[in-house]
C-alpha cells in the first residue's frame, strides 16, 4: 500500500511538472524507477512470480514503442512513467488507468477543439490524465 500512495504522489507530482513545462522531469522518473524497482523486488518474495512482474511492463512498453514509432508524438517520459506503474499496481490496473486516462484525454481534446481553445495540432500534457485515470482505478478498484 505504500508504494502505490509513494506512486500516486509521484505521479501528482510529474502531472503538475508536465502541466508546467510540457514534459517530465527526469529526477521525478529516476525515483518512481526506484520505487518501482523495490516494490517488484518485494513483491517477488510475497505473492508474485518473474512472470507477473515482466507481464506487468508491457503497457509501459508499448506505449516507448509507440513514441519511437509516432517520433514522440507520445513522449518517452509519458512511457517510460507507465513502464515504472506495472510492479507497483500490476497489470490490470494499468491498463484500466491507462484507457480511462486515454478516454478522458479524448473527452477533453474534443471539448478543447469543439469550442476553439485548441487547434489539431496542439499537443496536451498526458501525465494529468494518466494521474487521473490512475486515481479512478485506485477509488473504484479499492486498491
Amino acid at each position: 500500500m505504500i508504494f502505490i500512495i509513494l506512486m500516486m504522489l509521484i505521479l501528482v507530482i510529474s502531472a503538475v511538472y508536465d502541466i508546467k513545462n510540457k514534459s517530465v522531469s527526469v529526477k521525478i522518473l529516476v525515483i518512481a524507477g526506484c520505487i518501482s524497482c523495490i516494490c517488484g523486488i518485494c513483491q517477488l518474495f510475497y505473492d508474485s512470480t518473474i512472470y507477473m512482474e515482466i507481464c506487468s511492463l508491457l503497457p509501459g512498453a508499448f506505449m516507448l514503442a509507440l513514441s519511437y514509432l509516432t517520433k514522440e508524438q507520445i513522449g518517452y517520459g509519458d512511457g517510460l512513467m507507465i513502464l515504472f506503474l506495472g510492479p507497483v499496481f500490476g497489470l490490470i490496473n494499468v491498463l484500466i488507468g491507462l484507457c480511462a486516462g486515454l478516454v478522458i484525454s479524448a473527452f477533453v481534446s474534443a471539448g478543447l477543439l469543439m469550442f476553439k481553445k485548441a487547434g489539431k495540432k496542439e499537443s496536451l500534457p498526458f501525465l494529468p490524465f494518466l494521474t487521473a485515470g490512475m486515481g479512478a482505478v485506485c477509488v473504484l478498484c479499492s486498491i
